[in-house]
């Protein structure tokens, strides 16, 4: 079987990035195609065989490729899979799946989204990125960008969700049914040590990420709180939290480790698609206080692994994490609970998937 990937773009790691890892792991061998690599950003990828768009020509760094976006849907129509390629394995949550394919190549997308900026956060996008001067003109954009995404969309063989919230935005977006499988953890590099005194915050400290609620929250509580993270929101949030708030910034692996293994649960206020930390504190043996949407309902059930919030309040945040503190956690429970969505449950349930479409052959697939 000879398999290529997709992926968007290589600008930054995230947990999308870890997918795509993970998948050429999977087929070394693989090309993967992508509208660009910012290897002075990401790093560089050894031993990859990549086959980037025309965008690469042009200047990428220090987020310009935001104002590529009107361009996503024409790059990929002009980045082609190779002729004997059987099966494209695409990693997107944009215009990737829009990829030239030979007619009998079969398209395995695994989703992390639909294009949320397109469909159900277009305003927030607006509202969070772009000068208010230019909302009229995005709009009119975002129309020409969501026929664009559902031509691409219906190219598309198999789908694959990385949660059951994203499998229903693609039933509801796309028409499509797809099976659910959650993105790849290394548990085993996770493990719980001596419980300390705080709890922690983790992820990038944007708007979106909602780390004002944990600050506010054990601003009033007075316990411990470590964020982890960075961003345009960081200076902000400093001036406006009090002692017992620590701010680490980014951290490498092996510190995130040590921090998740001694935190004694971690506050997690976003809607993110799945949300891996979650996981990687349940591995920790920390519980969790998370918002009852997106992927975490997937991981955390709730009164069991930690809290699940139904409302994104400071007090609903706040009653939350004082009934963990009153729980009797068993970190051993956890780290199981965890094991759930180990690396190896990905390996094994995506190839599975990919043997079945290509056995199953190509769809009939629309135009681009």
């Amino acid at each position: 079987m000879k398999v290529a990937l997709a992926h968007e773009y290589f600008s930054a790691h995230g947990g999308a990035e870890r997918v795509v890892e993970v998948l050429h792991q999977m087929w070394p061998d693989a090309p993967v195609y992508t509208f660009f690599h910012d290897a002075k950003r990401y790093g560089p990828l050894a031993g990859w065989t990549l086959r980037a768009s025309y965008l690469q020509q042009l200047p990428i760094g220090g987020g310009v490729h935001r104002v590529l976006l009107p361009l996503y849907p024409n790059a990929a129509s002009h980045l082609r899979v190779a002729e004997g390629t059987d099966v494209l394995v695409s990693s997107t949550s944009a215009f990737v799946k829009g990829i030239s394919l030979p007619e009998r190549t079969v398209h395995v997308a695994y989703c992390h989204s639909p294009t949320r900026y397109l469909w159900d956060q277009s305003e927030q996008y607006l509202a969070d990125e772009v000068p208010a001067p230019l909302h009229s003109f995005m709009r009119e954009l975002f129309v020409r960008l969501r026929e664009a995404d559902l031509r691409a969309a219906a190219r598309v063989d198999r789908w694959i969700a990385n949660s059951r919230a994203v499998a229903e935005r693609i039933r509801r977006y796309y028409a499509r049914e797809s099976a659910v499988v959650h993105p790849p953890v290394d548990v085993s590099s996770f493990r719980p040590a001596e419980r300390g005194d705080f709890w922690v915050f983790v992820g990038r400290l944007s708007a979106y990420k909602r780390a004002d609620i944990a600050v506010e929250v054990f601003d009033r509580i007075g316990m411990r709180l470590i964020v982890v993270g960075d961003g345009r929101e960081r200076r902000a949030l400093e001036r406006r939290a009090r002692e017992n708030v620590t701010f680490a910034g980014r951290v490498d692996e092996p510190t995130l480790r040590d921090v998740l293994g001694a935190a004694r649960g971690l506050v997690f206020p976003s809607e993110d698609d799945f949300g891996i930390v979650c996981v990687e504190a349940l591995a920790s043996g920390a519980p969790v206080v998370a918002l009852a949407a997106g992927g975490a309902p997937d991981i955390v059930r709730d009164g069991v692994d930690g809290i699940l919030v139904a409302a994104r309040t400071i007090d609903a945040f706040e009653d939350a994490v004082l009934r963990v503190e009153k729980m009797s956690v068993d970190r051993d429970a956890l780290t199981r609970r965890a094991a759930e969505f180990d690396r190896s449950v990905f390996t094994r349930e995506t190839g599975r998937i990919v043997d079945e479409a290509l056995a199953a052959g190509r769809a009939a697939r629309a135009s681009a």
